[in-house]
């Protein structure tokens, strides 16, 4: 019986250890001014309201990763995107939405263009592939 409690008591500490861990890893650290650093928020925000033509509702980064461009489309796009090398030697985007679908060429990410946009009212695009 003693064992038992022996080996429960060292299993409880071991969690608490491991908890209290956690919570310092992922407490929020403070920069050199005093500020906070982090904040979490929920990245996939899905409420009627949210608009992915909305840029402030996009505020969400990493520090590693830095926005070099944005093209304002037609319609909102939903999650099929292709990207390829055409035989021109220029890189397209093939970005499907609900009822269009554009060709963004991002062969300078810092200067992208829209190059084409297909609308047909009566088809939700769901695939893209470029052949």
């Amino acid at each position: 019986m003693d064992s038992q409690r022996t080996i429960l008591a060292i299993g409880l500490a071991v969690c608490v250890v491991a908890a209290a861990t956690a919570v310092m890893m992922i407490s929020d650290v403070a920069d050199d001014d005093g500020a906070s650093s982090s904040m979490m928020l929920d990245p996939l925000m899905q409420d009627e309201e949210h608009d992915h033509r909305n840029a402030s509702q996009h505020m969400m980064y990493t520090d590693n990763i830095q926005p070099v461009s944005f093209n304002e489309l037609t319609a909102p796009g939903n999650a099929e995107i292709q990207v390829a090398e055409s035989p021109d030697g220029k890189t397209y985007a093939y970005i499907a939405g609900w009822t269009e679908m554009h060709i963004v060429d991002v062969t300078d990410p810092s200067n992208t263009t829209v190059t084409g946009v297909y609308y047909d009212p009566n088809t939700q695009v769901l695939d893209v592939k470029y052949l």
